[in-house]
């Protein structure tokens, strides 16, 4: 695993200078994140179209069958652009960790040809998304006291235990090229390797993305006493920078990640003595 916290700054230092060398690659989290929006305004149309916005205005709460099918098209279909780009990301941070020049298109091009393994994970991880959601909500509602908090402890261990088994699913469908369930078997198989690295990453991950957001919120809150609609376009522009640089980094160090401990690799940037001093990894 991670013997110190130091080593994880260090391969964030790393993640840092490829990000400058190919600082397009930040449009992938923003193009993800875009691309969900259309799906939503889209899906918002769509029940403009077919009243469901005014059954819900009058009182009535219930969705029917249309609106069910229109919420659940949204929801993959949102899902499916944030998990496209960032297969694409993932595709673009490997051409360059291997001395390549990646740019946003060779990025999509090394990825378009996988649409169908792409929404096949879409529809696997959405579908365990809103499981895990239905019993968190069941948990909250149908449970009091002391089984109401373990309940919700369970279901948050499952959704780490989920997080953590398919951490490497995304960089093994874009090299490997297999199928969803293929993927996710390999990447489960890689978590008795990696658990002490995931479990550092993303708490470190976690950390870069509170100090980004707190960065951004110095000049919000300077502005928001002088000039209150600037504050909110600031925020919203130097945030979605701030966010998409770390994703970036983030999709970056998992690519290292993965080639190193699947097949001992290291490059230009992580070389083999770096990622020997950060990774101990077991047997």
């Amino acid at each position: 695993m991670f013997r110190t916290i130091g080593n994880t700054w260090q391969i964030t230092k790393l993640s840092w200078k490829v990000l400058q060398l190919d600082r397009e690659l930040i449009f992938f989290p923003i193009m993800g994140t875009l691309g969900a929006i259309i799906v939503g305004v889209i899906a918002a149309g769509v029940f403009a179209g077919t009243g469901t916005f005014d059954r819900l205005g009058s009182g009535e709460t219930e969705f029917n069958i249309v609106d069910l099918i229109i919420t659940l098209v949204a929801y993959f279909g949102a899902l499916y652009m944030v998990i496209f780009c960032n297969a694409a990301l993932i595709a673009a941070a490997r051409e360059r960790l291997e001395g390549g020049d990646p740019n946003v298109m060779s990025g999509i091009r090394a990825v378009r040809g996988m649409w169908l393994a792409i929404l096949g994970w879409t529809i696997i991880t959405g579908t365990v998304g809103l499981i895990l959601q239905a019993l968190q909500s069941m948990a909250r509602e149908n449970s009091h006291g002391v089984m109401r908090i373990v309940a919700i402890i369970l279901v948050a261990l499952l959704q780490t235990a989920w997080a953590y088994i398919t951490f490497f699913v995304i960089p093994i469908l874009v090299v490997e090229r297999v199928g969803p369930f293929r993927a996710i078997r390999r990447s489960g198989s890689l978590l008795r390797q990696t658990w002490g690295e995931q479990l550092t990453a993303s708490f470190s991950f976690f950390l870069i993305y509170l100090l980004a957001m707190l960065i951004v919120a110095i000049p919000v809150v300077v502005l928001i006493f002088i000039w209150p609609v600037g504050a909110i376009i600031v925020g919203v522009i130097l945030g979605g920078i701030a966010l998409a640089s770390v994703a970036a980094m983030e999709g970056i160090f998992k690519a290292a990640l993965y080639e190193w401990v699947s097949e001992g690799k290291g490059s230009e940037w992580f070389d083999q003595r770096t990622l020997s001093n950060a990774y101990a990894l077991r047997d």
